[in-house]
């Protein structure tokens, strides 16, 4: 990133790395001053994953491989490395709920120390394409980092994100690694000296690109469309001339490609995918037992396999002539990166799940494509969430353009930040799936933007003395100014809790009645989450089976009652932890879990015999009774007088 001797850069560097550092330490003590308080919305994916990380630290600290192994398996609609990175710091740290918070944590820091970093590279790359003493271009690097680290460090819902068990934060961390990477690969032409070791400095993107699409798919999406559009700007008549090399090649070869059986074969398989997917539910009675076909998620990953098996027997006769084409940068970018990839669709019913997730059908109602309304709703979250304040998003937003109208000013590496915040923005809106928090991975590129554009009318407006104090004013005054209580808006917008009782007292109460107990069921009235399976799994450190209800679908409370009664004859549990809230602010109605339905659970645990009630609880915050019934032959299963 930095010339030989740049030991002003270099101390540049520490101190963003140690301001963004003390933030994030500051916001971690504060999140914590009130712990429970984050544990709000019954069915909020945080409880999903914080219970994926905590599986695997419990895992690795009982010496269970097999728990270990299995638990990444599952890892097919969410990517592993956000549980990975959490259960490092809960084996650090202790298995702590308090801790969940760390990963994001951690990206944020990333994300906004590399904003800051990226943008004085702007002006100083700049700087060495012209003249390596060049001051002022290196002044104008600090201003700009300055205003882009504000804005981020002043974004209240970028704030919330890193405070909270989420993928985005550790997504934009890594997303803003990505760019940083591939502008000193990109870049290192154009800096007298750098192009030693620069397959090494592609090597490090390819590394940065493969975390990422293991930490969310659709975000590694955005990131590569932009870099490959970046890139193809570089050079476009040689990215025409080889893309139509491409096509001429294929096409001459289209015959034999047709011949292949690895070809033929995939294409049947295909067929046969599609063919289900229209049928609709299907199954086969083998030896007496019906076997479902749908959905093809397995037959997917057949034709996926056979084709890249036939990849890799072309791989392996054509290799050299392979390698040669992709020269040191290509070979860096496909072995460390493509590979781990294509590799990891490999595993059982993975490629239909990544497919799935990052494509339209992933919406809870989608419906017919409306940009308009599509673009207002960004704007509003852009504006009253991640700005501190309505005209500091339009500031920021005119600053970008300015930087966008001198695009041709900055090197190729810095290019790329611009062709994100587009390429990212097209996709948001393009998705029918509204969620502000789709905004966080790549917000951090606006704001490097808009740092680039305000240095700019720094350069054409104030003379060299006054740009720095005047930049470091601004950016202090934002600082001060924003840093106070985020809005309603910036916690809608974050989807993160801003007041209320926590989930936790619902179970909490009967955690003391479980302890001994080898397994666990859990059923309410007002439906499943993981919030059991990590609250009791961290209380006992251990792999205690948290058996859920999963009554899903039903009809009527009499469905439920019925299915219920099944649960209770059959279960191996020793004990149910019964949670009944007439009052309960939760329901999901698509599911069928209300409470004029979910009654049904009440009706069956009280017509049964085979579990005895020893405990009872009131949770006066939800309107609730939580009690623990035992099995009646089991020690301790003494009745509480019912």
């Amino acid at each position: 990133m930095f010339g030989q001797g740049d030991a002003a850069g270099r101390l540049i560097a520490v101190a963003m790395l140690a301001v963004t550092a003390g933030f994030a330490a500051v916001m971690f003590v504060q999140a914590n001053a009130d712990p429970d308080l984050l544990w709000q919305g019954y069915y909020h994916d945080r409880n999903g994953h914080y219970a994926f990380g905590q599986d695997l630290a419990l895992a690795i600290r009982t010496g269970d491989p097999l728990w270990f192994f299995s638990e990444l398996e599952k890892a097919k609609v969410w990517p592993p490395l956000h549980g990975l990175v959490l259960a490092a710091a809960l084996l650090v740290g202790g298995i702590d709920h308090r801790l969940g918070i760390v990963p994001s944590l951690i990206g944020w820091a990333l994300a906004v120390a590399l904003a800051g970093l990226m943008a004085r590279r702007v002006f100083h790359d700049r700087s060495h394409d012209r003249a390596p003493d060049r001051a002022p271009d290196r002044d104008l690097g600090v201003a700009a980092a300055a205003i882009a680290m504000t804005l981020a460090i002043a974004s209240p819902a970028f704030r919330l994100l890193a405070c909270d068990v989420m993928l985005e934060c550790l997504g934009a961390g890594l997303t803003a690694a990505a760019l940083w990477a591939y502008g000193r690969a990109v870049d290192a032409a154009t800096v007298p000296g750098s192009r030693e070791g620069a397959a090494s400095r592609w090597r490090l993107l390819a590394i940065v690109l493969t975390a990422l699409f293991f930490e969310k798919g659709n975000y590694w999406g955005l990131t590569v469309a932009a870099l490959a559009l970046s890139h193809a700007t570089i050079a476009p008549r040689l990215a025409i001339g080889r893309a139509a090399e491409i096509a001429r090649t294929l096409k001459a070869r289209a015959a034999q490609v047709w011949l292949d059986p690895f070809i033929l074969a995939a294409a049947l398989a295909s067929a046969v995918v599609l063919y289900l997917y229209w049928r609709g539910p299907t199954s086969l009675v083998l030896v007496g037992r019906p076997v479902s076909l749908y959905p093809p998620e397995n037959l997917v990953t057949v034709a996926y396999a056979i084709l890249l098996a036939r990849a890799a027997l072309w791989w392996r006769r054509e290799r050299p002539a392979f390698d040669g084409a992709l020269g040191p940068e290509g070979r860096a970018l496909v072995y460390w990166h493509v590979v781990p990839v294509a590799v990891s669709f490999l595993l059982p019913k993975r490629l239909s799940a990544f497919l799935w997730f990052v494509g339209p059908a992933n919406s809870p109602a989608p419906g017919p494509y409306d940009p308009v309304a599509s673009a207002a709703f960004y704007w509003r979250v852009f504006a009253d969430g991640f700005s501190a304040a309505p005209s500091i998003a339009v500031l920021t937003l005119a600053l970008f353009a300015v930087g966008l109208v001198h695009l041709r000013r900055f090197s190729p590496g810095s290019r790329a930040v611009f062709a994100l915040a587009m390429v990212s923005f097209a996709g948001v809106i393009l998705h029918p799936q509204y969620q502000g928090r789709f905004m966080a991975s790549w917000l951090f590129a606006v704001w490097i933007g808009a740092g680039a554009g305000g240095a700019v009318l720094l350069e054409r407006l104030l003379p060299r003395p006054v740009r720095l104090p005047v930049a470091a004013l601004a950016a202090v005054a934002l600082a001060v100014g924003a840093w106070r209580e985020p809005t309603p808006a910036a916690y809608g917008a974050a989807i993160h809790p801003a007041s209320g009782p926590s989930d936790l007292e619902l179970l909490r109460p009967l955690l003391p009645d479980l302890d001994g107990l080898r397994a666990v069921a859990v059923a309410t009235t007002f439906g499943e989450t993981n919030l059991w399976v990590w609250a009791i799994r961290e209380r006992c450190r251990c792999r205690k089976p948290v058996e859920l209800a999963s009554i899903i679908g039903a009809t009527s409370r009499d469905d439920v009652r019925a299915r219920m009664a099944a649960r209770l004859a059959t279960s191996r549990s020793e004990a149910f932890a019964i949670v009944d809230a007439p009052g309960s602010p939760y329901a999901l109605p698509p599911l069928g879990w209300t409470y004029d339905r979910l009654a049904g659970i009440v009706d069956a645990v009280a017509a049964q015999d085979r579990y005895v009630r020893v405990a009872v609880h009131a949770v006066p915050n939800f309107g609730a009774e939580a009690s623990l019934w035992r099995l009646r032959d089991r020690p301790g299963a003494a009745t509480d007088g019912r």
